[in-house]
């Protein structure tokens, strides 16, 4: 299998914040960090660093070398068809902003070919691919006009036309490299489901489980009190 490079620049604005509205129907999900994150995908670096605040991700950078980056995948079985169109909500405290980031197998082989990077603020709703990406997926790309992040970009419906069968197969983000910033991803929108940020709440013992207790745990996830006394009273066998 070919292995993709995730190595993408991020953008400086100066913009405080990014705001997407969202639909008032759109479903809603938790992403547990790091849980829910692709680890093979991660291309969070040394100086690069993010931590869950209330039920966003604050990502920063602490200068502007080749390990200043922040990116982190999540994995799904998406048709690009069905992908919506899929944008960040961040608030920008200061320096660079992060581009949502789409890793696709265009052919859909079972193998990723390339990266669309989304950067709104830069180039509004056309989505730039990834120069690691393979040689057929930029012969085809739907435009190979100049000014935009690389010369083979368009829009997610012109890219749904140019490879109608392209499956995503992780979403996520980008803050970097080189790039200095902070601030905090409040949400991912991706397919119609808006994505927030958590930790997982892990139960120490059955005496946790009294109360309502056995609802708040989130790894593992109990059916009822009697579903988590028996977790803990086997796991002790």
């Amino acid at each position: 299998m070919r292995k993709i490079s995730l190595g993408l620049v991020g953008i400086v604005a100066a913009a405080v914040s990014l705001a997407i509205a969202v639909p008032a129907n759109a479903a809603s999900s938790v992403l547990y960090v790091p849980d829910s994150f692709n680890s093979a995908l991660s291309d969070t670096r040394a100086t690069g660093h993010y931590e869950v605040v209330a039920t966003g991700l604050r990502i920063y950078t602490d200068s502007t070398t080749s390990t200043d980056k922040v990116a982190e995948y999540v994995d799904t079985n998406t048709l690009l068809a069905a992908a919506g169109e899929p944008n960040l909500e961040y608030t920008n405290t200061a320096g660079g902003i992060p581009g949502a980031q789409l890793i696709v197998d265009f052919d859909s082989d079972g193998t990723a070919d390339g990266i669309l990077i989304g950067e709104p603020a830069a180039y509004g709703d056309d989505w730039w691919l990834s120069n690691s990406a393979d040689l057929f997926v930029k012969d085809g790309a739907p435009s190979h006009m100049g000014g935009f992040g690389s010369d083979n970009h368009g829009t997610l419906d012109q890219w749904r036309t140019a490879f109608p069968n392209a499956v995503v197969t992780a979403f996520g983000f980008s803050l970097g490299s080189g790039v200095k910033g902070e601030g905090v991803l409040n949400a991912i929108n991706f397919a119609g489901t808006e994505y927030t940020f958590g930790t997982q709440t892990v139960l120490s013992g059955k005496d946790n489980c009294k109360n309502g207790g056995w609802e708040t745990s989130t790894s593992p996830v109990f059916k009822n009190q009697g579903d988590c006394v028996n977790f803990f009273a086997s796991s002790k066998g």
